[in-house]
């Protein structure tokens, strides 16, 4: 739902006496982000329709702040990670892994349980897949044709990572 459907329909509910969740109204246009965080990436996928979004707020270094991976939709996030606001060190990184010639590619990872979930703009225009016993047990790509870069302070507030073997793993990267 675009931003200004969201506004149409909180204004349709308040004059009808209704009420409407904070979570329904309180994310930016395309993205999971909430008012007064910081878009560090976010796409909605090709195939699910549902948003992959990484928000900040007051992340100034990895020790400061916090940076948390959501993913679903603007009535229902399935996903937080982490599901505290808790600075980033230990929990996400982020790994240049540019095999081009113009320097651009990165991913941004994070482990949760078994699982190691990748959001990559390696890919044009990005993608996010996930990983589980060295398999790729979930794999979108972004909506659109352009690059999606990560926002620039993620280069101050995440600590950097080593490239693995999960980030070997894309198949659009071959």
């Amino acid at each position: 739902m675009k931003l200004i459907e969201r506004i149409v329909v909180f204004v349709v509910i308040s004059i009808a006496g209704g009420s409407v969740s904070a979570e329904i109204t309180s994310y930016e246009a395309e993205s999971l982000c909430r008012q007064g965080e910081m878009k560090y990436f976010s796409c909605e996928l090709q195939n699910s329709k549902k948003i992959a979004s990484v928000c900040a707020k007051d992340n100034i270094s990895p020790d400061q702040g916090y940076v948390q991976y959501r993913f679903g939709t603007p009535r229902h996030v399935e996903l937080e990670f982490p599901g505290k606001h808790i600075a980033p060190r230990g929990k996400i990184s982020i790994v240049n892994v540019s095999r081009l010639r113009d320097g651009l590619g990165s991913h941004l990872k994070f482990s949760n349980g078994s699982y190691t979930y990748v959001v990559s703009n390696a890919v044009v225009p990005g993608e996010v897949y996930v990983e589980k016993n060295g398999k790729i047990v979930f794999d979108e790509i972004c909506k659109g044709d352009g690059y999606t870069p990560f926002d620039y302070a993620v280069w101050d507030g995440i600590e950097y990572g080593v490239e693995n073997r999960v980030d070997d793993l894309n198949p659009y990267d071959r």
